[in-house]
């Protein structure tokens, strides 16, 4: 038996007595109260099972210094209750199948390998703060959810720091509305992040216009942190369901190819999942990415789920998140139900027609220009003598061929052309030709 109880204040127990098993501390139905100020290690694990009720105001701290199969496990069992706003520390498994009250109470998953949270009959441990340490890598990085769904309570907070959340197909849901409910180590090459597979999401909800960052990412194949920021237009509730898939939209049936013709090209290594899942406001839409890893791009597409297709979402806004660039979608209304979105870049053209005829027979009556992929655009059409005849900074212009109400006559005039992309500059110049009597 190895049981440390360091400046023990009170354990109360009832019922059956509460037993120290070589290096488990086990309460087989019994009455634990830890308090304030106290610290119990326990070096094998602690196992609650029968009826038990512990209450932590203390510290209760597991170990893998043991001989004992998969050491350092924390385990709540039938029908069971932990209570208290104490902390907890676990080197190994946290496994509840009974009830956990978080109260304001910490978790820590402190562990140098893989660690799991799971219950054998379905019950979703609701955290109140959970912390992410440990120095392992690779797979060891992971602390992961086994068959479970896992919930941060409305006051808690989700501290990943430098390890990976893994949710697998299922979900880690945020219930505090804070923006500044979810924290990660920033670093760069070093971030703590969220991952998911097919059917698992980090959901958060929101009651604010604050910018909530959703630090996802993965470790399948190529490691890629890729977070996502949502910024709601008002601060009605609404919920939000992220993920990154770390593969080819192709690989899930959202073919890359199949796109409307304002796409050039489609990023072809991940794509993500966003889902406006309760609440009727717009949000600002933020999708970082690495240049020097995945490529340039300028806007992003989501997938037309009735139309079999991705749709570009109009017009973005480049910036950046640290190291990230991101490409961000302002006032997104969230159309269509379904969840994939994608970066890509946008056909750029611009067709300038040389010739018009204003002669009011109803062909080719006015002027304009056909243009793709603009952010910014100026038009200056003057006469031979230099004199501005018609300006717009309107790429849909439409000119009847009149400056001031009056027609302008036949014969040669000249155009200025300044645009810009998200990634070019364009400056043309050239010469229409108004013929009104054709």
């Amino acid at each position: 038996m190895i049981l440390n109880l360091k400046r023990l204040l009170f354990i109360s127990v009832t019922a059956l007595p509460l037993l120290t098993l070589s290096q488990i501390l086990t309460s087989n139905g019994g009455l634990v109260q830890i308090n304030a100020g106290a610290v119990v290690t326990c070096n094998g694990g602690v196992n609650i099972s029968n009826a038990s009720n512990v209450t932590n105001n203390g510290q209760l701290r597991t170990t893998k210094n043991s001989t004992v199969a998969v050491p350092g496990t924390f385990a709540v069992l039938s029908g069971s209750s932990i209570s208290g706003n104490g902390i907890y520390w676990v080197e190994q498994d946290w496994l509840n199948d009974a009830t956990f009250n978080a109260g304001t109470s910490v978790v820590q998953l402190y562990g140098n390998t893989q660690q799991f949270i799971s219950s054998s009959n379905a019950t979703i441990t609701q955290f109140n703060e959970l912390v992410l340490t440990g120095n392992g890598v690779g797979v060891d990085r992971k602390k992961s959810l086994v068959g479970v769904d896992a919930r941060i309570s409305t006051t808690g907070k989700l501290n990943l720091n430098n390890r990976e959340l893994e949710t697998q197909d299922n979900l880690i849901t945020v219930l505090n509305t804070s923006a500044s409910a979810v924290a990660n180590n920033q670093t760069f090459g070093s971030e703590g992040f969220v991952s998911s597979d097919n059917l698992g999401s980090m959901i958060w909800n929101t009651q604010s216009t604050n910018v909530y960052l959703f630090p996802v990412g993965s470790s399948l194949g190529t490691v890629r942190y890729r977070p996502v920021v949502i910024q709601p237009e008002s601060a009605s509730a609404n919920s939000f369901a992220v993920r990154l898939n770390n593969s080819t939209a192709d690989g899930y049936g959202y073919m890359l190819s199949q796109h409307d013709p304002e796409i050039s090209t489609a990023n072809d290594l991940y794509f993500h999942s966003i889902e406006h899942l309760s609440g009727a406001s717009n949000a600002n839409v933020e999708i970082a990415y690495l240049p020097s890893a995945d490529g340039d791009w300028s806007s992003m597409a989501h997938w037309k789920v009735n139309q079999a297709l991705w749709n570009t979402m109009g017009e973005t806004d480049l910036l950046t998140i640290g190291n990230y660039s991101t490409v961000l979608k302002s006032g997104w209304d969230f159309p269509d139900v379904y969840h994939p979105y994608v970066l890509t870049t946008i056909a750029e053209d611009i067709i300038i027609p040389n010739v018009f005829t204003p002669n009011e027979d109803g062909v080719n009556d006015t002027y304009f220009i056909t243009a793709k992929g603009l952010k910014e655009f100026n038009m200056v059409i003057v006469n031979r003598w230099g004199n501005v005849v018609f300006e717009s900074d309107d790429v849909q212009f439409s000119w009847d061929g009149t400056i001031n109400g009056d027609k302008c006559g036949d014969g040669t005039y000249f155009y200025i052309i300044t645009a810009k992309s998200a990634t070019k500059e364009y400056k043309k110049q050239g010469h229409i030709t108004i013929n009104g009597s054709l």
